[in-house]
């Protein structure tokens, strides 16, 4: 398994060769990056979904080397053309076979919008045994005094800190259910991000639920890289709402570009039991008078969706109340079961494969316990035997389904004892229903809880003290970096050299020998770190400060300091370019990072040390200072590497 430029990279031409080259995802895959792949097959067999992201340069737009202008924003970029993939090219000129039978989803809301708003209901999807309860199926969950921060960091935080309180109430009530995080944009992945980790820092015996090594690990992605992702509950964070003046924009950032209906499609669908849209507006909070663009007419539609269910759509059957019978049979077990006193639903299901007729729990509501299935026009829609009698009930009962089939011939034959195996069937499902409520696995967490009592030192709190809050802008609470006042170096109305360069080494330290010029180039009334500022400050250092400052590279330290401070910017960007920040200190901040995990991939330790020191793109240069660090980690032995992680011993 590889990639297609991996392929033409590292597998010779002339000697590997293959029967079948089979690509997944190809909507995703540029034709030119394909050739040297499908050269080296005999047959090809391309799969992909054209309603799911083209490829693009979104992301070589975002991520070119040394870049870190804070105001280029996901928003601001537009992809309309985007790149031909291999499937775009291949369905002119090859034979193509369409995949109907959707069954990732238990409950069939989670794709019954997509069906019918992308896919022209042309899937075959399975109706769900329950309606709608919470947690199951699309709900919305409104964020009343969420604010969009237009002008400034371009995210919702009270809306991502409802996202964090949504994430650690599932690991209660659903400790073995998957689960991911998706929002609109990279802005508000980061302040998400961000709330999670305030969140962990406080309660840490939920580490265990952010574990990578799982197969379904938790994660927190943007609109841009969550394709191929599932998860059994998706939580999905609109975050654009009204600003901080009450307006509502139309500008949805990527969703608003030409093609972001498929962004919102892949997010939608990645859920196999529920999705939680999370958001701080109101459907008609979106002007449709204000905006042609169709995704940001699904979105209104999808919200809408999730509020009131699928009565919105336009092709919706899922319950009808009135009797709908295919034949003379079906109508006399309907009638059957009406007069023995149950409720029943007909034609269950949102899409061309229904339910004949279901039965309704007795006092639950949205609950059905048991699918009739009866040999009529659905049964004899069906190709083959197998696809009748076996395969479409094995995908019901997969989902939650209890599923009862009656022969008419045995029907009409002998109606009593049918009857009355129907009836024991019925009854046997409801005293065998258990009710499906939220279910909290006391037992792990007082594991965990026991586990974090064992790992950290107790601390006595006075009963009427309050735990201090954590920022969420600086979970790991490390110092702001403030720039040294060398005013305070003048005595008697005249700089002392000596002094001056002494107290911004004791505030600022570890500090480049570059930066210390910088800051006292004023004293020589200079505005820059001339040469002539350099050399005065070389002479100063070596005379007069020899006891107390010591070079190390480009670095001046106090001399035997045990610590290495870690100081970060006041906003949201870096006061200090990545050359200014010593080894030592990214390393250290790194080690702190890294230790409120329990295992962490280096890519993603990388980023998050570079956005704590104001660097929220990385290009070569951060990237390989963020490597050296981890290297001088291995080195000293504070981290070791497991199973491709970065782990504090």
């Amino acid at each position: 398994m590889m990639s297609p430029l991996s392929v033409s990279l590292f597998l010779n031409a002339d000697s590997y060769n293959f029967d079948i080259v089979l690509f997944d995802e190809a909507s995703q895959v540029r034709t030119e990056d394909s050739i040297g792949a499908i050269m080296r097959g005999s047959q090809v067999i391309i799969t992909g979904d054209s309603k799911q992201l083209p490829p693009t340069n979104f992301f070589t737009a975002n991520t070119s080397e040394n870049e870190f202008d804070t105001d280029e924003n996901e928003d601001d970029y537009d992809d309309t053309d985007g790149f031909q993939s291999i499937l775009d090219e291949s369905v002119t000129v090859l034979p193509e076979r369409t995949l109907r039978w959707h069954y990732r989803s238990r409950h069939e809301h989670l794709i019954a919008f997509s069906n019918a708003k992308v896919y022209n209901n042309s899937l075959i999807t399975f109706p769900s045994y329950i309606d709608r309860i919470p947690d199951n199926g699309v709900e919305y969950i409104y964020v009343s005094n969420g604010v969009y921060d237009r002008s400034g960091k371009r995210n919702n935080i009270v809306e991502a800190k409802k996202v964090a309180d949504l994430v650690f109430d599932h690991f209660k009530k659903f400790p073995n259910r998957s689960l991911g995080v998706v929002t609109f944009s990279e802005a508000q992945q980061q302040a998400v991000e961000a709330a999670i980790r305030q969140f962990r820092l406080l309660h840490q015996q939920y580490d265990i639920f952010f574990a990578e090594d799982k197969d379904e690990s938790f994660f927190v992605k943007n609109l841009e890289n969550v394709q191929g992702d599932e998860r059994d509950t998706i939580i999905f964070s609109i975050g654009y709402a009204k600003d901080q003046n009450g307006v509502m924009y139309m500008n949805f950032g990527p969703l608003s570009r030409e093609g972001g209906y498929r962004r919102l499609n892949v997010a939608i669908t990645r859920a196999k039991f529920n999705v939680k849209l999370v958001g701080s507006i109101h459907p008609t909070d979106i002007d449709l008078e204000k905006t042609s663009v169709e995704g940001v007419k699904m979105l209104r539609s999808y919200i809408e969706f999730a509020i009131n269910g699928a009565d919105v759509l336009s092709r919706e059957l899922l319950v009808s109340e009135t009797i709908n019978v295919e034949s003379p049979f079906e109508e006399s077990v309907y009638e059957f079961l009406i007069k023995n006193g149950y409720k029943l639903a007909t034609q269950v299901g949102c899409s061309g494969y229904r339910i004949d007729m279901a039965v309704k729990h007795p006092s639950l509501s949205g609950i059905f316990v048991l699918g009739i299935e009866c040999d009529g026009a659905t049964y004899h829609s069906a190709r083959t035997a197998r696809e009748r009698d076996r395969l479409r009930q094995t995908i019901l009962e997969d989902i939650g389904w209890k599923i009862y089939r009656i022969w008419s011939t045995d029907w009409v034959k002998d109606p009593v004892t049918e009857g009355q195996k129907l009836l024991e069937a019925v009854h046997e499902s409801i005293s065998g229903y258990e009710k499906i409520e939220p279910r909290i696995d006391r037992k792990a967490i007082e594991q965990e809880e026991t586990l974090s009592r064992s790992n950290f030192v107790a601390i006595e709190i006075p009963v009427d003290s309050k735990p201090q809050a954590i920022d969420s802008n600086n979970p790991f609470g490390f110092p702001v970096y403030v720039e040294t006042d060398i005013r305070k170096g003048i005595t008697a109305n005249k700089y002392i050299p000596e002094k001056v360069i002494r107290l911004v080494v004791e505030e600022e330290y570890p500090i480049h020998f570059e930066l210390l010029c910088k800051r006292v180039a004023a004293m020589y009334g200079y505005q820059k770190a001339t040469a002539k500022v350099q050399n005065a400050v070389i002479y100063i250092i070596n005379r007069n400060l020899n006891n107390v400052v010591v070079k190390k590279a480009d670095f001046l330290w106090i001399k035997d300091s045990k610590q290495v401070p870690v100081r970060i910017p006041k906003g949201d960007e870096s006061d200090r370019k990545i050359e200014y920040i010593c080894v030592e200190e990214l390393a250290e901040a790194m080690f702190i990072i890294a230790g409120t995990t329990i295992g962490v991939l280096p890519a993603d330790l990388f980023s998050s040390t570079a956005r704590v020191f104001g660097f929220n793109r990385t290009g070569g240069n951060i990237n390989q200072a963020m490597q050296k660090a981890c290297n001088y980690l291995l080195t000293t032995g504070r981290v070791k590497i497991s199973a491709g992680k970065i782990v504090v011993p």
